[in-house]
């Protein structure tokens, strides 16, 4: 629990610091009893080996969430190439999107494997390679989410004659998700951050016979290997198997989510605000404070000055607690009324019920009135107009059919534990996202449902678990423990939790 806490309060420059020291520790050491070619690109393969380990641990950790975020990424790069010379790539992003998880996966396991081939000075020239091309792809990614806040809504990102001043409000991927929830970089920093690795890759590529190899090549295969499969194995337990070992998202266990939450937006209310007063006469700008500025506004009048309020940092940075909010299918904030809850109390949250399309054969009757050439598509309408004709009409509709195997796992998994939770008095809520509220009706009778529901925001409730369904345990506005369906919690289990 202490090795979490220090992870979550590291930032990128510490970061760099620890693993910068761990390199020239290990270059020393390389270079005093194993003898080096060169102490610099020594130094460069440990310290990059060592940065792509722990990038991709940390992302190893949670590979659902880096899905999510290529999600989002190939959702902007949908939207930009569209109408662009790169507009015959548009039919990937979909596929992509659609199997993001398998191409999250690849990507971590990449990183890790290359960090590591470089740390023991492993099949040099592909090593050189391969960390040139990823540091290339990384680049792309995070120079496009940071170029993006140069781009006004509406505008396409390769419409370069119609770009703006930079706004951060315009990025669509605020943040590039190169260590998971385990450090936010903003996109400028993360672009940076590529940019500088971008120097050793280029090094790498013509000192690969001065690269260090601590290992014979039997030994390297025999670690590489054994790596590979361990990771594997790791990346699919904390994707199918279970919620993620490490959790960095703030949504973690015994998070007092109803305190923290009325602190950050306390703190978001009470952020400072500047005033920027500019004279359109000599442009000299002047900063006030917003009381001071109410105290002297009538110094300024409109005619003569640009006015503009520039707002500070709040003092408790804003997570993803601030946007917890639960919602009835009544569209009230029911928000309030469940962390306000002093006792236990259970919820399911599915942030996606998965479904195909399908069509629907829908019958409409039309009805021909006399002295009316108008037609009325409600057969039940009274009128004391004469009837002259009904007649009936088929079309078809596009609708959602719901996945049989989720709602079957449904019925046999989540169903007992909501029933078994009732009969002892425990509230239960289930939330819902995406989806209206007669889709949201129409899974509640095949499932059985029948119990409160909620809706909320698809990505706060991914934020919250990684498991769809997921169970989580509440006490009075605190998360007490979560479970992945896939770890088949009983009732019997949820229950030793209780104290």
């Amino acid at each position: 629990m202490r090795i979490i806490c220090i992870f979550t309060v590291m930032t990128l420059f510490t970061l760099s610091i620890y693993i910068g020291i761990l390199a020239i520790l290990a270059t020393l050491a390389t270079y005093f009893y194993h003898k080096t070619r060169n102490i610099l690109v020594s130094l460069l393969q440990y310290f990059c080996g060592f940065w792509f380990i722990v990038s991709g641990f940390v992302k190893a950790v949670d590979p659902l969430g880096t899905a999510f975020k290529m999600q989002d990424y190939f959702s902007q790069f949908q939207f930009s190439f569209k109408g662009s010379f790169l507009e015959f790539l548009s039919p990937l992003w979909p596929f992509f999107s659609e199997h993001a998880i398998w191409v999250s996966l690849f990507m971590i396991l990449l990183e890790v494997m290359l960090g590591i081939m470089l740390v023991i000075g492993s099949n040099t020239k592909f090593t050189a390679w391969a960390f040139l091309l990823i540091m290339i792809f990384f680049t792309i990614l995070t120079g496009f989410t940071y170029l993006t806040g140069y781009v006004p809504d509406g505008v396409n990102f390769f419409d370069f004659s119609h770009w703006g001043v930079y706004t951060a409000s315009n990025m669509k991927v605020t943040d590039c998700g190169c260590f998971g929830d385990f450090i936010k970089l903003e996109p400028k920093v993360s672009f940076t951050k590529d940019l500088f690795l971008m120097i050793p890759a280029i090094i790498f590529l013509f000192t690969t016979r001065q690269f260090h190899r601590l290992f014979n090549p039997l030994i390297n295969k025999t670690i590489n290997s054994f790596s590979l499969i361990g990771l594997i194995i790791f990346c699919l337990y904390n994707t199918f198997w279970a919620e993620p070992i490490f959790d960095f998202r703030p949504f973690k266990n015994k998070t007092h989510v109803r305190e923290l939450r009325a602190a950050e937006m306390e703190s978001a209310a009470n952020v400072p605000v500047t005033m920027l007063i500019k004279s359109k006469t000599d442009g000299k700008i002047i900063k006030l404070s917003q009381d001071e500025y109410m105290k002297r506004y009538k110094e300024f009048p409109k005619a003569d000055f640009d006015i503009t309020q520039e707002a500070g940092e709040p003092s408790i940075p804003k997570t993803k607690l601030s946007d917890f909010t639960l919602l009835s299918l009544n569209n009230e904030d029911v928000t309030d009324a469940f962390l306000d809850n002093p006792n236990y109390s259970l919820m399911i949250i599915n942030y996606k019920v998965p479904y195909t399309t399908g069509t629907q054969s829908v019958e409409y009757k039309d009805t021909t009135y006399a002295n009316s050439d108008s037609l009325i598509d409600r057969s039940n309408d009274i009128s004391a107009r004469k009837i002259v004709k009904i007649t009936t009409r088929t079309e078809n509709e596009i609708v959602k059919v719901w996945d049989t195997k989720w709602i079957a796992e449904y019925k046999e998994k989540i169903m007992p534990l909501i029933q078994s939770a009732e009969k002892e008095g425990i509230q239960t809520i289930t939330v819902f996202a995406g989806m209206s509220s007669d889709e949201i009706q129409s899974v509640m009778k095949l499932t059985g449902l029948s119990s409160p529901v909620a809706e909320a925001d698809d990505k706060l409730l991914k934020t919250i678990i990684r498991s769809n369904p997921g169970i989580i345990l509440w006490k009075d506005g605190s998360i007490v423990k979560k479970w992945h369906i896939a770890t088949d919690p009983t009732w019997k289990k949820i229950k030793k939790k209780m104290k």
